[in-house]
Order: C-alpha cells, then structure tokens, then sequence
C-alpha cells in the first residue's frame, strides 16, 4: 500500500523522485486536466519509471489526494486576518498565489468529487476554509454598521463558490494576476460595504 511506503523514513534519491512525480503531475493536470493525463505521462515526463512510481502511490487518483492533501494543509495553516490594512485584497492575494500552481489538482478534485467519498471530503475541507473566513468578514462589516441584511453564512458560501469557479475559469483565460486580485477582492468588498445600514 503507498500508505505504508509513505511512513517510512525516505532518503535525499526517495524525496527527490517523489518531488518529481509531484511537479510533474502538477503541471500535466493544469495543461491536460486530471483524466486525460496518463500514468505513463507523469512518469516519463519526471523521467522516472512506473516501478518507482508504485513506491510511492497506488494509482493516479491516490497520487492526486496526496497533492489535494498537501496543498489543503498549506491552506489552512494561512493566517485567517493577513496582516496588511487593506483585507480584500490582501486575503484574495494570498488565496489566488496559493491557488494558481494547483488548480489542476483542484480541478481534478471537483471532478471526481461528484462520485468519489475522499475527494467529496477534500473538496468540503478546502471549501470551508474559505466560507470561515468570508462568514467572519460578513459579521466584522455588521459590527460597523454594514450588510445587517445579509445572512453570514450564506453569502459566505456564495462568494467561496464564485472564487472556485472563477479562479478556475479565468486562469485558463489568462486573466491577469492584478486583474484577478482585484475583480475577486472588489466583489467581496462591494458585497458587504456597499451601502451602510447605520446613519
């Protein structure tokens, strides 16, 4: 089992073929996506072999659950208030920079999300990562006299919706990383302080 392979300590060769598979699974799924990029594909472009390959993971899906896995744990380790006078697009920046080497693995995981359990899972951690924080963002903007109208929890999940969605559209656009920043950062920010509630 790639489980037991895992828990064993790996040496300087080990961690470096493993990097390899990784970065160049990374990289195929964002040009490819998930399902059209072969076994073969990931190995022979890490210049490695199948059998090293199978030291590692069982199939294509555990090798991609180990890299959601990895880049969730990146997420949710990220400060929830970034320390930085402008908070839209401070918090924005930092999900988009986060976002962009791994949105084929993100792709990949709302694709297979639909009928696999563990990918379902992933898929709600990630999302709830992002719904914590825009709920938090609702309930400061009410404590100032704004969005009173507004449901926390169900803007929250609209907006971490729309940034799934459009994160994933416009990079494959080519939208700018400035344009990105700001039309995301824009939306949330016009959402909760567009008009104030309290004279």
């Amino acid at each position: 089992m790639a489980e037991v392979a895992l828990e064993r300590p790996l040496s300087n060769k080990g961690r470096q073929t493993r990097e390899a598979i990784e970065d160049a699974a990374r990289e195929l799924f964002a040009l490819r996506g998930f399902h059209a990029t072969t076994l073969a594909d990931i190995t022979a472009a890490a210049g490695k072999s199948p059998a090293a390959f199978y030291r590692y993971y069982s199939d294509k899906e555990d090798l991609l659950a180990a890299l959601a896995e990895e880049f969730l744990t990146e997420v949710v380790e990220l400060p929830k208030i970034p320390d930085d006078d402008d908070f839209f697009v401070s918090a924005v920046g930092i999900y988009w920079n986060l976002f962009k080497p791994n949105v084929g693995i993100m792709v990949a995981v709302d694709q297979l999300a639909a009928g696999e359990p563990r990918f379902a899972r992933l898929q709600d951690q990630f999302r709830q990562f992002g719904i914590d924080i825009v709920a938090a963002s609702v309930r400061r903007a009410q404590q100032q006299g704004y969005a009173a109208e507004l449901d926390a929890d169900h803007i929250a999940l609209a907006i971490a919706l729309l940034f799934e969605r459009f994160t994933s559209v416009s990079l494959s656009e080519g939208l700018s990383d400035a344009a990105a920043v700001s039309t995301l950062s824009t939306i949330w920010k016009k959402t909760l302080y567009g008009q104030p509630t309290t004279e």
